[in-house]
């Protein structure tokens, strides 16, 4: 039986990483600069500016992310079915991912307080644990291959 090749180009792999990076810090940043950081502003306590260009920052990431999304279901997924490594990790990752736009989805458009509240929790503990998801689907993979 043939080998299946899985791997994704460096160069695309270089960028995922980078974008994941820069969405990650600029998710956590906005985070804690909208829970816990504020200003004195001319009429009181106010959020800090950076606050919503950091969230700019971080939209256009996810932008980025979910095209690499799409690259990823479209080449290195159907490919890893194939080859029958690292399903469970790597359909973890595509739900988390869906969940991340779902939920992103929601936060833009959704108007009951108390609902964005959970929906933007849901959507930090997902954010926070897909690195380290990502992570362990990268370690697993390179350990089965050697």
């Amino acid at each position: 039986m043939a080998r299946v090749t899985v791997k994704i180009p460096w160069v695309y792999r270089s960028w995922l990483f980078l974008v994941l990076l820069v969405s990650w810090c600029s998710g956590l940043a906005f985070f804690i600069m909208n829970r816990w950081i504020t200003v004195e502003g001319d009429f009181g306590p106010e959020k800090h500016p950076w606050q919503f260009d950091i969230l700019k920052i971080h939209g256009a990431a996810a932008f980025l992310m979910m095209i690499f999304y799409g690259y990823l279901l479209a080449s290195h997924m159907p490919a890893g079915l194939k080859a029958k490594r690292e399903r469970v990790l790597g359909l973890s990752l595509v739900a988390a991912q869906g969940v991340m736009i779902l939920t992103a989805y929601l936060l833009y458009y959704s108007a009951g307080e108390k609902f964005r509240e959970v929906v933007g929790y849901a959507h930090l503990i997902v954010g926070v644990t897909f690195p380290f998801l990502l992570l362990a689907h990268v370690v697993s993979g390179r350990r089965r291959k050697s």
